[in-house]
């Protein structure tokens, strides 16, 4: 949950400072944290060694960070209330 709070808020900054498509993963970075941070710094060399988009940014975090089985449950979750 965390993680997606953090792109939910990142995304707001993105759309009122204007942020362009190719400096949204370089500014990202600047506000990853803690163990995201950590993590950034053990795979970035890996990462960058390719164009890294924005969109694949979030993938790779997402994959990392908010594992599939947790993303299902969540879907599930998602499905049951909207047919209640």
């Amino acid at each position: 949950m965390e993680l997606e709070e953090w792109i939910r808020s990142i995304k707001k900054i993105f759309g009122v400072v204007e942020v362009p498509e190719e400096k949204k993963v370089t500014i990202g970075i600047f506000y990853l944290t803690r163990e995201v941070d950590m993590w950034w710094n053990t795979v970035k060399d890996k990462l960058t060694e390719f164009e890294l988009t924005w969109s694949k940014f979030l993938g790779e975090l997402r994959a990392n960070f908010n594992p599939i089985t947790i993303q299902r449950q969540k879907e599930k979750e998602f499905l049951k209330l909207r047919m209640t």
